[in-house]
């Protein structure tokens, strides 16, 4: 009955072709239930004393055509497995320390489960044992066959096993899918204050017209009167008397500034213009200057004589904070240092940040005073963030 076996099996040998080109690539889950296959290899099918035992690591139960790649003490290497008619009997190819090409191949024939007639020492050792993911011993029952077999890879590259890295990598990718989460929803409130800022453009740049046409040039030639100095000088005196110097700088470099808001709004527009309307322009999309948001907004004032002036308002946020716009390798990095250094270990990798409110962000705007409301134009060039036509 083995020497029929035998024959066989010789049959089957004869036709495999094993090759890397065309196969895919094979990684276990580590989420999922392992199935791990012990199954026999040897180069001589005459001599079935030369085959030696292996194990297989899968997530079904059957080892499927293509590359498994191991780590192991000696090093790195792949088996690359093709099926035959018989079930039970697949070819395989192994590769060492990076080879790739089919000529390298050490090809053997492998016994993947029972077959009838084989003897019992060698069909017990075609067993299959499935791991569960949530098994308290999975550490142990993988060590046990990692040791002869060395570690699958669980993706390119990776062998690091279930309890050491999934929970963490879990972890990390909550800190990244909040972070995701987070930003998202202060777009979308910084959105809302952008345009509660945006909708009273219109009034306000009515009412800083109004304001320049009722005020311009009662700072010309206006005087400040200068502060008494103490009669007698204290701490307190010398402080007050400070205070009043420094308030009257104030005053008039404030003056100056209206001045300046209102020669710039009646040389570009004239002094006779009379406003018809105004009124707010689409505004652009909400984008992230760095760590702050960012909205363009104009707003448009149309004149008697047919021209227009259009100024734009860029309303922009306090800034986030910059974790959040951590990457998941970025992540994975400041976690790892916390976990892994001696020094820090104590301190916990961050938490997943939670949403923000409206309390969470400033937005602003250049507009909240009506006498400065043309000073962020004063220095820029006609077509830049203004235009008049």
């Amino acid at each position: 009955m083995v020497k029929h076996i035998i024959a066989v099996l010789s049959l089957f040998f004869s036709s495999i072709s094993i090759a890397v080109e065309g196969y895919k690539d094979i990684y276990i889950d580590r989420e999922q239930d392992i199935v791990i296959h012990g199954i026999l290899c040897g180069p001589d099918i005459n001599n079935l004393k030369t085959f030696k035992p292996s194990y297989v690591f899968t997530n079904t139960t059957t080892i499927s055509k293509g590359t498994y790649y191991y780590d192991s003490p000696h090093g790195n290497y792949s088996l690359t497995f093709n099926p035959t008619q018989n079930s039970s009997v697949m070819g395989r190819g192994l590769l060492k320390q990076g080879q790739t090409k089919k000529e390298q191949m050490l090809k053997h024939i492998c016994i993947v489960s029972k077959l009838a007639g084989l003897p019992s020492a060698i069909n017990n050792q075609l067993n299959q044992i499935t791991l569960s993911a949530e098994d308290p011993n999975w550490d142990e029952t993988m060590a046990k066959y990692t040791f002869v077999s060395g570690k699958p890879a669980y993706g390119a590259g990776v062998y690091q096993n279930q309890r050491t890295t999934a929970k963490f990598d879990q972890a990390d990718k909550a800190v990244f899918e909040a972070n995701q989460a987070y930003l998202k929803e202060m777009e979308k409130i910084f959105s809302h204050e952008s345009s509660l800022i945006a909708k009273k453009l219109p009034l306000k740049l009515q009412q800083a017209i109004e304001y320049a046409h009722e005020n311009d040039g009662r700072f010309e030639g206006k005087t400040y009167p200068a502060i008494k100095e103490p009669a007698v000088w204290t701490p307190t005196s010398k402080e007050r008397y400070n205070d009043l110097n420094r308030l009257r700088r104030q005053t008039m470099d404030w003056d100056k500034v209206t001045q300046l808001n209102f020669d710039w709004f009646f040389g570009l527009v004239g002094k006779d213009n009379k406003l018809m309307s105004t009124q707010l322009l689409p505004s652009s999309k909400v984008r992230w200057n760095v760590h702050t948001l960012e909205q363009l907004t104009t707003v448009k004032a149309s004149f008697e004589n047919g021209k227009s002036l259009e100024l734009d308002f860029l309303i922009t946020s306090s800034k986030v904070n910059p974790e959040v716009f951590d990457n998941m390798e970025t992540i994975k990095k400041k976690a790892l240092l916390v976990r892994n250094n001696p020094i820090v270990s104590s301190r916990e990798p961050r938490k997943p940040v939670s949403l923000p409110n409206s309390d969470s962000i400033d937005v602003y705007s250049p507009t909240d005073k009506i006498s400065i409301f043309f000073s962020p134009f004063r220095d820029k060039a006609l077509g830049d963030t203004y235009r008049y036509k």
